[in-house]
């Protein structure tokens, strides 16, 4: 069971270690996780939910290079690359449920964005905000998680059935992360989502 609708890559201030940082404050150079964000992103065992299992054939998993997220288009790679991202991973579970009957999540997907610097991948939450409100997102309280953090939430229909999903995106210094969740509207809410975004959070930080 794949997302309904593609999401982009999407999506407090501890201070991270330097076994995860190229540089730290005390040599003066601004924090950066050179750290492969396939080991940022949510592994199975990390779920807190129980009945989920590894999702691998829905398009666009797996390693999301700028190539890959470029589609071919060279003027669209030269953006990617101007706009300083290096790479990503998105990795997605699902829990074979009927949906109407489900309480939390059926679908979750964990996404890791790597950016050169903090402030392209500060830029990089402020794009995908918008795309969010474009797309007729609302937005929501996404309480305290890294450096800063956006929620939103809307509905999505595929086959015949209307889910809920919430969103949230957070910074930890260069890495852009997301979490995205779809369900049952009336057994889902923003909560289930900023729990998982705090695991995923305690990767970065770890």
């Amino acid at each position: 069971m794949a997302l309904t609708t593609p999401r982009p890559a999407v999506a407090t201030g501890a201070l991270l270690t330097c076994g995860l940082l190229a540089g730290c404050a005390s040599q003066g150079a601004a924090p950066v996780i050179r750290t492969d964000p396939a080991r940022l992103v949510l592994s199975l065992g990390q779920l807190p939910y129980p009945g989920f299992q590894l999702e691998t054939a829905t398009p666009g998993t797996g390693r999301r290079s700028n190539p890959a997220v470029a589609g071919g288009s060279p003027a669209a790679l030269r953006t990617l690359e101007r706009q300083g991202r290096i790479t990503g991973y998105t990795r997605d579970f699902d829990r074979p449920v009927l949906v109407s009957a489900a309480v939390g999540p059926v679908i979750i997907q964990s996404v890791a964005t790597q950016y050169r610097t903090a402030a392209e991948a500060a830029a990089a939450l402020g794009r995908a905000a918008a795309g969010l409100v474009a797309a007729g997102d609302t937005q929501l309280s996404a309480g305290r998680v890294g450096q800063a953090a956006l929620a939103f939430t809307g509905q999505r229909t595929a086959a015949g059935v209307t889910y809920g999903e919430y969103i949230v995106e957070w910074r930890e210094h260069n890495i852009l992360n997301g979490i995205v969740i779809e369900g049952n509207a009336l057994g889902l809410d923003v909560g289930y989502a900023l729990t998982l975004a705090r695991v995923q959070d305690r990767n970065e930080r770890a």
